[in-house]
This record gives C-alpha cells, structure tokens and sequence, in this order.
C-alpha cells in the first residue's frame, strides 16, 4: 500500500486532470468542436492523440512481456506497423472526405443499413474497448489504496466518465497528451528499477529464459501472425484512427501525424514489455498485468506516486479516447443528418462511458477486452471498408452480408472454439482471421447477387 506523499499525488492527479477537461468544456461549443476539434488538431496533436490512446494498453503489453519476455512487444509493433500502413495507403484521402467517423465511409459507399450496422457494431466494441482503461486504472488504485478492484474502478470512473462527456475530443486530447508523457517518464524510472531489483543486468539475463530477448523466435512469429490480424488490420478501419484524422488541421497534417504516431508507440511497446520481463524475475508468483504496479510498490515514496500516476494516466486514456469515440459511433451511425443538441450528446458519451465500466466488471483483463473488440470490429468492417475505396463492384448488400458474417463467426470462434484448442493452433486460427474469412465470403457472395 502506498504511503501518504504517493496518495495525495494521486489524488491530486485525478483532480487536475478534471479540471483541465472541464475547462475544455469551453472549447466545445458546437457539434464539430465536441466531435472533431474543429478540425484544428496540428499534426502533435494527431500524433500524441493517437499514440495515447494505443498505450492505454501499456499495463496489458508488460504482462505479455512477462509471459513472452520481449517478444511481447508485438502487441505494440504490429499497431505501429499498422499506422504506416495507413500513412501508405489511405490517409490522405480519408482526411480529404472531412466527414466524423468510420460510419460516414460507410454511408457514403454504401448506403443506410451498412451505416446503422457498422454504428452499433462499433459502438459495442469501443464500450468494450474503453472498459480496458478502468481495469488498468482501478489495478493501480488498487494498489494504491487496497480496495477491492471493482470499487477502486468506480473511483476512477467518475471524475474521467464526466469531463469526457462535458469537453468533448479537446478534453480527451489535451489531457492524453499530459497523460502519455507522464506515461514515457514513468517507463523510463521504471527500466532501470526493474534492472536494479532482478539484481542488476548480469543477474537479470542469467536469470531470464533462453530467448526472452529475441524477438524473432519460433513463438515470436506466432505472436506477430496473431497479432497481425488483431492489431495491425484494426489501425486500417479503426474508429478513433479515422475519427483523429478528420480532426486533424490537413491532409498533410493527418499524415505526419500518423506517421510519427508509429514510432512512439513501438518504443512504448519495448519499453513496457522489458519491465514486464524484468519483473517476472524478482516478482515470480504473481498477475503479469501486476506486474508494473509491483515493481512501483518498490520505489521511494514520491517517486512510487510519479509511477502510480503514470500507469493511472496511461489507462485513462482508453475512457477519455474511446468514450467519444463510442458516442461518436452511436451518433453518426443512427443519426447522421441529425445535430443533436450537445446536452444530448454529452449524455450519450457518459453512457458509454457507463456501459464500459459494466464490461470492465465482467471481463477485468486488459488484453482480453482488447482482443474481444478487435474481434469485432475488424471482420465486421476491415474488407467493407478495403472494397469501398478499391473494388467498385461491392454493394450495400455485399457490406452488410460482410460485416454481419464477419462479427458473428469471430464470436462464436472466440467463445466457442478458441478456449479448445492449445499450442500453436491457438494463435494460428485467431478468431480475427476466421472472421475475415468468413466476411470475405460474405462480401463476395452478398456483392455478385446484388445490383451494384
């Protein structure tokens, strides 16, 4: 349990990253403000923004890193990768559109009915989604203050629930920021004191599997198959990827943003899963995903509430980020042609905030809820969205015969199939594959019977 100094940081923490989103309640004054910034955001901004939201995660990553050792980091690369990949192909255009969200892609090819799905199948996925930000934030307060995990998740809910909800994208992007360099100071204190507590570096490679440095490894690659599909196919149709390039200033500036986005969060990636390896030396018996809160438990008071509200911060993001994203979703996707007053928007953005702390308590892992939203969102919309800037012969019908094939056969794969099978076939029949199989038919299927 941490000392008073480290309590009151953390409180203290909590309370100015509050009032800092309240005073960006000012900043949002209309529907585009709240949505998109206003389209101001500089290519900083995108590059932060987006970088943030990937790190939410960073609590899960120390924990692969502690099962998988370096090659843990994968989670985190192959997200990077898939940010170039976006940069190569379809980010300027995406910019060019100046719509709000994935749906309008949608609604623009394809028409009403594929829109409404993509809507509510991504609004269930980013409330799943940003549910990761408070098991990883109530793992830290837990922690701090030894409470139970559920009442340490319901603090911090509703401080982060309610400024989301009342500024808005520049509440959630202002804060990130703060939140993610606060995040990079704290893996910095955090090498060398998973380092010094293995016993030093000698101690620590002695100690460690052989291979845990190697990146490239048999098990690696199966890493990186599995992750390909999860990760790097979620940055080409993910909803706050394409919600943070329309808010950006150009296409230009979505670009540079994008691109440097991709290296942060590849650092982020090794950083996090070398302390989660290092911990698993001096910390042997316990959660991987404890694994960085037991390594701060290590430091001096002071330097241990710098640590504690570096994870904090890392895991708000995902409730500030992927709430408005979320209430994005449900709005653009039922009711595009609609501007709802903002009280009404602020409303729905705290429900979802809400519905994922509901998810949170069902499913408190932090890889886990990640995993299942990818499993959603990426059969449902990857092809859909491919064919929609690349194959003219896809129709609403092809979308819809798509997305629902897609969502439905990676969730029974997940829940029905995945907890069978062992080993390797584990990560070679990842349920996100067999999705876009099954989407891929779909499409094709659902395209050829239809009038284009």
């Amino acid at each position: 349990m941490s000392g008073f100094i480290d309590k009151a940081l953390v409180i203290g923490y909590m309370a100015v990253m509050f009032i800092i989103g309240v005073v960006m309640y000012k900043r949002s004054k209309n529907y585009d403000d709240y949505l998109i910034a206003g389209r101001k955001f500089n290519a900083f901004f995108i590059a932060m923004t987006l970088a943030a939201g990937i790190s939410s995660a960073t609590l899960g990553v120390a924990g692969l890193g502690y099962i998988f050792g370096l090659a843990g980091a994968w989670f985190f690369i192959m997200l990077g990768v898939g940010a170039w990949v976006l940069f190569f192909t379809v980010a300027g255009r995406l910019r060019a559109l100046a719509q709000y969200s994935l749906t309008d892609i949608f609604d623009i090819r394809y028409g009403t009915a594929p829109r409404i799905i993509v809507g509510i199948l991504g609004t269930l996925a980013y409330t799943i989604l940003l549910s990761i930000g408070f098991v990883g934030g109530g793992t830290v307060l837990q922690s701090v203050f030894n409470i139970p995990l559920f009442p340490a998740m319901l603090i911090m809910a509703v401080p982060f629930i309610a400024y989301t909800a009342l500024g808005g994208l520049w509440a959630s992007g202002v804060t990130n920021i703060i939140k993610l360099i606060i995040l990079a100071v704290g893996l910095l204190v955090l090498i060398p004191t998973s380092i010094a507590n293995a016993g030093g570096w000698d101690k620590l490679t002695a100690a460690l599997p052989p291979g845990s440095f190697n990146l490239f490894s048999s098990g690696a690659m199966l890493l990186v198959w599995a992750f390909f599909w999860v990760m790097t196919l979620s940055m080409w149709v993910a909803p706050d990827i394409y919600q943070l390039l329309f808010s950006a200033k150009s296409v230009r500036t979505a670009k540079v943003g994008l691109s440097i986005a991709g290296f942060v969060i590849i650092l982020m990636g090794l950083a996090a899963a070398f302390i989660g390896m290092s911990a698993s030396v001096s910390f042997p018996n316990i959660q991987p995903e404890a694994a960085m809160p037991a390594l701060a438990a290590t430091l001096v008071p002071g330097l241990r509430g710098l640590v504690d509200i570096a994870m904090l911060g890392g895991s708000a993001i995902a409730v500030v980020i992927f709430q408005i994203v979320a209430a994005t979703l449900l709005v653009r996707g039922l009711w595009p042609k609609t501007k709802m007053s903002m009280n009404s928007i602020r409303w729905l953005s705290a429900l979802m905030g809400l519905v994922g702390l509901v998810f949170a308590g069902l499913i408190p892992n932090v890889i886990s809820l990640t995993e299942l939203t990818f499993r959603i969102i990426i059969p449902a919309t990857f092809l859909p969205t491919l064919a929609a800037f690349y194959w003219k012969r896809a129709t609403a019908t092809g979308a819809i015969a798509a997305s629902l094939s897609g969502a439905i056969v990676s969730g029974l794969w997940t829940f029905l199939v995945l907890p069978g099978l062992s080993g390797q076939l584990h990560f070679i029949l990842e349920p996100t594959f067999i999705g876009v199989v099954a989407s891929f038919i779909g499409l094709l299927i659902g395209s050829y019977v239809s009038q284009p």
